[in-house]
């Protein structure tokens, strides 16, 4: 390189680098430079005036007097456009070091595959620089890009190293209520994240997420420490300013029950209805009117905070009409009900309270008239190990994951010897019988192997590996799939399965279940004991304290709150709620085709063969933030 080009390579970088920085909004420098690539909803150049409740949120970032911006919104919203907007603006006007963190590397690899690098290709100013990541000197990864004064690095939360090295200005976190309340035992991730923006006077940093349960959700927490803007609608007869709400949603509908159990509402229309002045509005006039934020706690912004809430009500392109048609199907079940309220309304979802008394499910038995009620079709076994006995219970299941409580029994005797187990066998390997005739057996059976007889649950387990009885071992991490992880144990010259079940997930799940009083899916059935039957089923106040035995409660945890399971119970007994939780993963496991196996029963088969082939086997897949798992869903 001659003189000549060194000198106006030096006058080029300091004319840059002295240059006042543009005082250039993110919304508008997205109006001006952004462009949608092919495959897009509407392709083509960025307009925001087709979301106007992402503009504030996006200058929120251009405003000096803001260090901290928490969105908590429904899914769907674009909250990915709008941190892409924020890395497009500061990348080419005020480049600097940033930094967005995924709940996993996988998750942030996936990001940048599908988010960020279509981006840079459709917008000219990013797409000149940002270095190709083809060229053999870019030095740009998936993970790690760089540009003129600065770089984009992706990270897991799961990823303590990528955490806690580098100063950063800029700090991206979405969908913080799926991140690990530790990162690889270091601490909790946006902790350790938000220490690398220290250095920064102009720091920014942003959390982004879709809430999940009340008392438990992070996003719930950060938004409570800013503004607390809401977007709200004027009402065209009052002039009041709303946020629309499915409370004040009025319905004409009409709904069924299909041969499943499941329902089935037809919403016909939908109006809006003011609960000033009682006036009812379409969803047409109301996504027309005025609409702007209204903050709650308007005076975190003098402490630097700036926080919102959106609901789907708001998107242009999710109907009121499906979104109601949801809520509809969802209510009784509180599993669809957490699934709408996080996802449609934007909100945390709070289970119901702790039972008060076990009494409330003694007095909800029932009679089947048989060892089996008419609806279970299948039968799946779970087995809680203790010092000196084993504790089991029967499951029936029917459509729609209907549960019948079919027998629950102790084993009295140490596990390390052979009667208990050969008890067990007897148990696990009879029929039951409907009261026509037909009969039954169980068809897979999960033994827990934490206690200490891990060894003997072992044995057992590869003794019985073709009569399908498997070991597990839960795993207390809060988000972890129900089906957590499907992993393999060496016995002799040969393996087991050992199968990982998420506590937390299915204990929650449990509770929601509980709460269920309308037959149908998903709701737990009881047996009351009648005087034609020789034997006790188990079903009494000692297995009902055990079921509700645990609540989840607050703790302080590397400086914020999370919630953990507790148990309350006075005598500390929690296996039938252990029980619950196994054969829950149990019949998840097995995947089985319900309509299939109703067709069977129809037939007049529905013995324990046709139950048998409408399993399918267990096999190991990817999973959630595990390398390897079971198929299966979070609850």
């Amino acid at each position: 390189m001659d003189l000549k080009k060194t000198i106006d390579l030096f006058h080029e970088i300091f004319s840059k680098a002295l240059a006042p920085i543009p005082r250039i909004t993110v919304s508008k420098w997205a109006d001006k430079y952004r462009m949608l690539p092919q495959g897009s909803a509407l392709p083509g150049h960025w307009r925001t005036d087709q979301v106007p409740y992402q503009k504030e949120v996006m200058d929120a970032f251009t405003d000096p007097c803001i260090h901290d911006v928490a969105a908590m919104w429904a899914a769907q919203g674009g909250k990915s456009e709008i941190m892409n907007n924020v890395i497009g603006r500061f990348a080419h006007l005020d480049p600097c070091p940033i930094m967005m963190i995924q709940p996993t590397l996988t998750d942030g690899e996936d990001y940048s595959k599908r988010r960020i690098s279509p981006m840079i290709r459709a917008t000219q100013v990013l797409k000149e620089i940002f270095a190709d990541p083809k060229t053999r000197d870019s030095g740009n990864t998936i993970l790690g890009k760089f540009f003129p004064g600065g770089s984009l690095n992706i990270s897991g939360a799961n990823s303590p190293s990528s955490l806690a090295s580098k100063p950063i200005r800029i700090l991206l976190c979405d969908e913080i209520d799926r991140y690990p309340d530790s990162a690889g035992g270091e601490g909790d991730p946006i902790s350790l994240a938000e220490k690398r923006t220290t250095t920064y006077w102009n720091r920014l940093v942003a959390k982004f997420s879709t809430p999940t349960s009340k008392g438990a959700s992070r996003i719930e927490d950060e938004y409570a420490l800013g503004t607390q803007e809401e977007w709200q609608h004027q009402c065209p007869n009052c002039k009041e300013f709303h946020l629309l709400s499915h409370i004040n949603m009025k319905c004409d509908y009409t709904q069924k029950i299909d041969k499943k159990k499941v329902k089935h509402v037809h919403v016909k229309s939908v109006a809006w209805v003011c609960p000033d002045c009682g006036f009812s509005f379409s969803e047409q006039t109301m996504k027309q009117q005025p609409q702007k934020y209204v903050a709650q706690n308007p005076e975190a912004r003098q402490e630097g905070r700036r926080s919102f809430h959106v609901n789907g009500f708001t998107f242009p392109w999710i109907g009121w009409k499906k979104i109601m048609t949801e809520w509809l199907e969802a209510q009784e079940d509180p599993e669809l009900e957490k699934v709408v309220f996080n996802t449609r309304f934007g909100l945390p979802y709070e289970m119901g309270g702790v039972f008060k008394s076990e009494r409330i499910f003694l007095d909800r038995r029932e009679s089947y008239g048989a060892e089996l009620p008419e609806g279970a079709m299948v039968l799946t076994a779970a087995v809680d190990t203790q010092d000196n006995r084993l504790e089991y219970e029967i499951c029936g299941w029917g459509m729609g994951e209907e549960r019948y409580g079919i027998l629950k029994g102790i084993i009295l005797g140490v596990p390390d010897t052979k009667e208990p187990w050969e008890k067990l066998d007897e148990i696990l390997d009879r029929e039951y019988k409907f009261k026509n005739g037909r009969r039954l057996k169980v068809i897979r059976t999960f033994i827990d192997s934490g206690g200490h007889y891990t060894d003997e649950v072992y044995k057992y387990c590869f003794m019985h590996r073709f009569q399908q009885r498997y070991a597990v071992k839960g795993s207390s991490i809060p988000g972890e799939p129900l089906l957590a992880k499907l992993s393999k144990k060496q016995m002799l010259n040969s393996s087991i399965p050992l199968i990982f079940i998420g506590t937390d997930t299915g204990k929650e799940a449990i509770m929601s279940r509980l709460s269920i009083d309308v037959k149908g899916p998903k709701y737990m059935h009881f047996p009351l004991d009648s005087k034609e039957e020789v034997y006790n089923r188990g079903y009494d106040e000692i297995y009902f304290r055990g079921l509700i035995s645990e609540k989840k409660v607050a703790r302080k945890k590397a400086g914020r709150i999370i919630f953990g399971w507790e148990n309350i119970a006075k005598d500390k007994r929690n296996e039938p709620l252990d029980l619950a939780v196994y054969n829950l993963a149990n019949i998840r496991s097995c995947q089985i085709d319900w309509e299939q196996l109703q067709e069977a029963f129809e037939k007049g088969m529905g013995t324990s063969d046709s139950a048998a082939n409408a399993k399918k086997p267990l096999k190991v897949r990817r999973y959630g933030v595990r390398k390897r798992g079971i198929k299966g869903e979070s609850q």
